[in-house]
């Protein structure tokens, strides 16, 4: 040990005794997994990437676990409600909202000088039970719909950055989605979404506003759908400013139809979003699946290709990449697709996976 190292260490050694308790746990946590390789300090994502760096986060996890509120503040500047600011959380009544959560993270962003983006005003999965019921006409659906928009964003204006005003309005291979009610009660549904984002645009002027759908560089259908729709709102003066594909994607899905895909939506010339990226690893479902070294590798491959992809854009198309969680301990996947499934750049301890790394070396 040099005479410099020694020193250093020393005084590393006073600052950690001088702290308090929390403070020790952010020292401690800011220091994992920042040795090794060439150069003895790497750089977060966020520090390294020329946009924002995003996660999905829950209030809960936030306020409950501060392993997990240390790893949002040092490798994100960006954070979307999973589901606090969608239709169901906030809108309890007719005649009355629950902002706690969403007011909650906010606030978090805010305090820690993060953006937000928010997640989602439309969504047909997340109409309340009490607005289903309500058997509203047309007009009545649509009125009660540009109040909740206005009342929203107009509550986080210059709060909330970005909004996805309407979420998954396309159904596989491109089709209008059956299973809504605003495709039964609208003869032109696109028409009612672009009215939705003019509510949205008058709400909060300075907002970028997008359109947010899974599968869009790997369904063809429904990539065109979108752009059709995107070039409607453009020659009517829609206020959209961007698109997101959400990237719940795999290990295995098939990377020359993802680039393929990413270049066409990208002509649309709008800003991009890579808006909820997980990487499945258990492809198969496998009770016996073993995420060894040469599973991980493989996912740190697939988030370095889609990370140097995302960095081939533009800089004016280049919006953010946002993963959907924080960590393998709290994964939607585990529920939804397997309970083996190690989706995401932090294990179930905090500490980074080679995808973490594999992510790094993508970006410029």
């Amino acid at each position: 040990m040099t005479s410099k190292q020694y020193i250093l260490g020393a005084l590393t050694a006073l600052l950690f005794a001088s702290c308090s308790d929390d403070e020790k746990v952010v020292l401690k946590y800011a220091d994992e997994g920042d040795t090794g390789g060439p150069n003895p300090i790497t750089q977060t994502l966020k520090e390294k990437a020329k946009f924002k760096i995003g996660a999905a986060v829950k209030m809960k996890d936030l306020q409950n676990e501060a392993n997990y509120k240390n790893a949002v503040l040092k490798h994100y500047n960006q954070i979307t409600g999973e589901f606090e600011m969608k239709m169901a959380s906030i809108w309890t009544s007719s005649t009355a909202y629950n902002y706690t959560a969403a007011d909650y993270l906010v606030g978090f962003a805010q305090d820690n000088k993060m953006e937000v983006h928010g997640h989602t005003l439309v969504w047909y999965d997340s109409f309340p039970e009490w607005f289903k019921k309500a058997q509203y006409d047309s007009i009545a659906f649509e009125a009660k719909v540009k109040i909740y928009i206005t009342d929203v964003v107009g509550r986080y204006k210059g709060k909330v950055k970005s909004w996805d005003v309407v979420n998954e309005v396309f159904a596989d291979g491109g089709a209008m989605r059956n299973e809504t009610v605003i495709n039964s009660l609208f003869k032109d549904p696109i028409g009612f979404y672009g009215r939705c984002f003019r509510y949205a645009k008058a709400a909060d002027p300075d907002a970028k506003l997008f359109y947010n759908d899974y599968s869009v560089v790997m369904d063809a259908g429904k990539r065109t759908s979108i752009k059709k729709m995107v070039a409607r709102f453009k020659a009517n003066g829609v206020p959209i400013d961007g698109v997101g594909d959400q990237f719940h994607y795999a290990t295995d899905t098939n990377r020359q139809t993802m680039k393929t895909g990413f270049t066409d939506l990208a002509s649309t010339g709008l800003l991009i979003h890579i808006s909820e990226l997980d990487i499945k690893v258990n492809t198969g479902k496998s009770d016996s699946y073993v995420f060894n070294d040469v599973e991980n590798q493989k996912q740190a491959e697939t988030y370095k290709y889609i990370a140097a992809m995302y960095e081939e854009l533009p800089q004016t198309q280049k919006f953010a990449i946002s993963t959907w969680g924080v960590t393998d301990k709290y994964t939607w996947l585990t529920s939804f697709w397997h309970f083996k499934e190690y989706p995401l750049l932090l294990d179930a301890d905090y500490n980074k996976k080679p995808a973490y790394q594999g992510f790094l070396d993508g970006l410029k």
